[in-house]
């Protein structure tokens, strides 16, 4: 028997690692994750969509010395079993290569370390022509006059990766400068939300600065934690060979809790049906996000609740994280572990949603509409408690009385169950929660009013309740109003 060194082929394998499946969001997100593995702070990214596209990454991490970048472009740098420093978002050693190559056909990165300059570039089409791995080589002269070099020159230290050749969006495409432009705004909502505990750090001075074409990214978060009306949980410990898994639970206001700007920052996010469930962090870079893993089905009263779960890069193996870094699944060891914690959150969700926003646990409202259980059906029905019926139960005789009842039944036995999800689900601001004008609703507070005062009721104590009844809540000008009028 006999062992033989089998080289791949470059030409055929650098063409195959082409097609492992980046985005272009993905793929640039992967770069960046280099920048802020060498210590960077900042991170521009200036691009032309006009032709010849292109983009270059640059940061003022701590560069690369000619071994290192010679490194870094050898494919499969660095094994995924080789133990890692603990703020380290690679994988595979091979993301800086086919995260790029992915989306180009020419990948050039220029460093900069104790005032040297070096570059070396990765050109598809010289592969080809010499039928090898021929990594172009610059010296340090030459690498100060290639473009994007210049952007080093405000930097003690710092890298330029940069992405020229962009045969597969060209190819085929009518617009190819429209197509162009469509990726860099999905890349640029991509970076905002993947690397938004970067940029909105607790530390003001660990914070790093993300910029399109020098203009800042905001930082999207999914969780909305400056919101008054979030719902932060209990967070928990997970211990597993020695790591430490860290889950949060929390629950989102309601939709009509959420302003406008958040909403806008929220962008794609605010989709909330489709993004509930966990957000998978490493090294609190968000991996994937918007899956329940099979643990619970993905349904409407489960959609504010979202789970923030943060692993350290040591369990990579288990939690199966891919190349990309855009996929993972849910080791079985901790699958029991995550069951209560999801239980209890979507328990809360749905509490919010029903109250919308109100504590149930402290809900000591007069409701307009009671919700019936009938052997596990619901079904909801006028509380025929409200002073205001039973004063017009009072005022009238008997064949007027059926007629009232008849006329109440048919309103619930036709509440339209159906339509009202079916809006909702589309949107929740689809249902107009508040449409009556104020005199309207002035004019129902009076007739309660005058109700009271004829069945002899304490109208100061009523009056000091008049907020408890759940049709007044969306209306506390009126409330206020009425309290002055009647000397409240």
């Amino acid at each position: 028997m006999k062992s033989k060194i089998v080289l791949p082929y470059a030409p055929i394998l650098v063409e195959s690692t082409r097609s492992i499946g980046y985005s272009f969001e993905a793929a640039l997100a992967d770069i960046i994750d280099n920048s802020l593995g060498k210590s960077a702070t900042e991170v521009n990214i200036l691009f032309s969509s006009k032709d010849p596209q292109c983009v270059a990454i640059i940061d003022n991490g701590t560069g690369m010395s000619e071994a290192e970048l010679e490194s870094a472009m050898r494919y499969g740098s660095k094994s995924s079993l080789d133990e890692r420093d603990k703020n380290d978002l690679g994988r595979f050693g091979l993301g800086l290569k086919t995260a790029s190559l992915s989306q180009c056909r020419k990948l050039t990165v220029i460093t900069k370390q104790n005032g040297l300059y070096n570059a070396a570039c990765w050109d598809l089409d010289h592969i080809i022509a010499e039928q090898d791995w021929s990594l172009i080589c610059y010296s340090g002269k030459e690498a100060e006059t290639l473009p994007f070099a210049s952007n080093l020159r405000m930097y003690e230290s710092g890298t330029v990766v940069v992405w020229q050749t962009f045969d597969r969006i060209v190819d085929g495409a009518a617009n190819a400068q429209k197509v162009f432009d469509e990726r860099i705004e999905r890349a640029r909502s991509h970076v905002a939300l993947v690397f938004h505990r970067y940029m909105d750090n607790e530390n003001i001075k660990a914070r790093v600065k993300i910029s399109f074409n020098h203009a800042l990214v905001e930082p999207i978060d999914p969780f909305l934690i400056q919101n008054p009306a979030t719902q932060p949980l209990t967070e928990q410990t997970l211990r597993i060979d020695g790591s430490m898994i860290k889950v949060k639970p929390y629950i989102l206001p309601y939709s009509s809790k959420v302003s406008a700007k958040d909403k806008k920052k929220l962008g794609d996010l605010c989709d909330l049906r489709s993004n509930q469930g966990f957000y998978i962090y490493r090294n609190k870079r968000l991996i994937i996000w918007g899956t329940w893993f099979r643990l619970i089905k993905t349904q409407e009263l489960n959609k504010l609740a979202r789970i923030r779960v943060d692993i350290p890069n040591t369990l990579d193996s288990i939690w199966g994280i891919d190349i990309k870094k855009s996929t993972a699944s849910l080791p079985d060891v901790i699958k029991r572990n995550l069951v209560a914690v999801v239980e209890n959150s979507v328990g809360r969700s749905e509490r919010v949603y029903k109250y919308r926003g109100r504590n149930a646990a402290k809900d000591h409202l007069q409701h307009i509409w009671e919700t019936i259980d009938n052997r596990g059906k619901f079904q909801y029905q006028i509380n025929r408690e409200l002073p205001i019926v039973k004063l017009l139960e009072e005022s009238l005789d008997d064949r007027a009385l059926g007629y009232l009842d008849s006329f109440i039944k048919t309103i619930e036995d036709a509440f339209p169950y159906g339509d009202v999800y079916y809006r909702l689900a589309r949107d929740e601001n689809a249902v107009d929660q508040t449409g009556m004008e104020f005199e309207e609703v002035y004019k129902v507070a009076e007739n309660m009013i005058a109700a009271y005062k004829e069945m002899g009721g304490d109208i100061r104590t009523f009056l000091e309740t008049l907020d408890k009844i759940d049709y007044f809540i969306k209306y506390p000008d009126v409330v206020k109003k009425v309290r002055e009028d009647y000397k409240q």
